[in-house]
């Protein structure tokens, strides 16, 4: 039986573990840390769920829809959220279920209430060739497409989406789908052409992803609390080195965020260091705070500022939990991220205080960060993964994966996981001893 290790509990870590050990490998998964599931928790604070990383995930690809089907779990439609972008002053509705994963609603921007330039723009969106450039900003993409104004709104949105400024982001690293439409007909006709907004979630929250996981891994060895420190490779076998030893495998599956992966392969392979730490991530932080809304009936929603807005925060989610409370969550992208737990709390009540013009008094406040948690699909990174890949050519056995591979979003991430237990499967099926 072969054997492979896994290092890192995340959901990318635990796919991999899981498809692995279903395939009938020896599997040994190691996490650093005393908690699977990475970014990807949903924890329970005085009654209350909260989901400290994707909420959601898309219908297309399909690996991980067709994952939560055999473990058990019924995704369901994404509940109907109002989101509303604040640039310059004015408050600006998205179309209901914008998903520019898939281009959905996209064809709605006309209903918002911009001038005749505009919307006569937008209805000619179909006219705009595509652009001669392969790797051309997001920003660039929109402007060119849409207008400056379309992107004004659409910017502070997408931000949030990406966890970083959407204006540097690569648009085939981070919305091929968009470039597909263009080819077909452009944004507005293709978008017009999608049926629904393609999004869908856990009632339970994705932890129960992280846990129904976890129990179907009853054949694989789950180390946690035990770092990987570093990777060799002798006589024709892996080594993972922990505290106190080392594991021996035929394949190893490093399924960290690429800083984390960087300094597992800074004691034996530096060159490798080097191009993980090309990738690169931002700080990310949600502050919750539980209130007394000061006026009833509070519509569910959630907030884009834009960054001239000057608030500390980029977005905010309102709740209301019952007749009398509310939960507010604040999302903090950047440097700002790394304050301290008492700082973010302050400036997300003063942040939420603002947006409803009347100060509100936290009966609680929680605050959870992650740091160079969002990796950043910017310029280039094609061709960092393309790099990435031609040095795994001289590891045979050798394989990543995670997030800032896949793309944004948790359905590539899985899908990713997914190709490389495939392409394990068969480097140890044809490296397998012949009789």
């Amino acid at each position: 039986m072969s054997k492979a290790v896994i290092i890192g509990g995340g959901l990318s870590g635990l796919t991999v573990a899981y498809w692995a050990s279903q395939a009938g490998l020896e599997v040994s998964l190691l996490e650093a840390t005393h908690n699977l599931g990475g970014h990807n928790q949903t924890v329970k604070l005085e009654g209350w769920a909260l989901e400290l990383g994707d909420g959601y995930f898309d219908e297309q690809p399909s690996t991980l829809f067709t994952l939560c089907a055999e473990l058990g779990l019924e995704p369901q439609p994404l509940p109907s959220l109002k989101r509303v972008v604040r640039s310059r002053g004015q408050d600006w509705v998205l179309p209901p279920g914008l998903n520019p994963a898939t281009g959905y609603g996209l064809h709605r921007l006309v209903e918002l209430p911009f001038g005749r330039r505009v919307k006569w723009r937008l209805g000619t969106e179909r006219l705009v060739p595509p652009a001669l450039v392969k790797d051309e900003p997001l920003g660039a993409f929109f402007r060119r497409r849409l207008g400056p104004e379309v992107w004004e709104v659409l910017e502070p949105y997408l931000g949030v989406l990406l966890g970083g400024p959407a204006e540097e982001a690569s648009t085939p690293a981070a919305f091929a789908a968009l470039l597909r439409l263009e080819r077909q007909g452009g944004l507005m006709v293709g978008g017009r052409q999608l049926r629904s907004e393609g999004r869908w979630h856990l009632a339970a929250g994705m932890g129960s992803l992280v846990q129904a996981l976890a129990n179907h891994l009853q054949k694989a060895r789950i180390l946690t609390g035990q770092e990987a420190l570093a990777i060799s490779r002798d006589v024709g076998r892996w080594q993972v080195h922990v505290r106190g030893g080392s594991l021996e495998a035929d394949a190893v599956v490093v399924a960290l965020p690429a800083p984390r992966a960087a300094q597992v392969f800074r004691p034996t392979a530096p060159q490798m260091t080097t191009l993980l730490n090309q990738f690169p991530y931002q700080h990310s932080a949600r502050a919750y705070l539980l209130y007394r809304h000061p006026q009833p009936g509070i519509e569910p929603a959630e907030y884009y500022w834009a960054q001239a807005e000057g608030y500390a925060g980029w977005a905010l989610r309102l709740t209301q939990l019952n007749p009398e409370l509310s939960l507010a969550r604040v999302q903090f992208v950047g440097d700002v991220a790394r304050s301290t737990d008492a700082e973010l709390s302050r400036l997300a009540q003063l942040d939420t205080s603002r947006h409803l013009q009347t100060p509100i008094r936290p009966l609680a406040a929680w605050v959870f960060r992650q740091p160079r948690s969002r990796p950043q699909f910017t310029q280039g990174h094609t061709r960092r993964v393309e790099a990435l890949e031609q040095a795994l050519v001289h590891a045979p056995g050798l394989f990543l994966t995670g997030g800032y591979l896949a793309g944004p979003g948790l359905a590539h991430q899985i899908q990713h996981s997914h190709k490389t237990v495939q392409h394990m499967l068969n480097f140890l099926a044809l490296s397998a001893p012949q009789e």
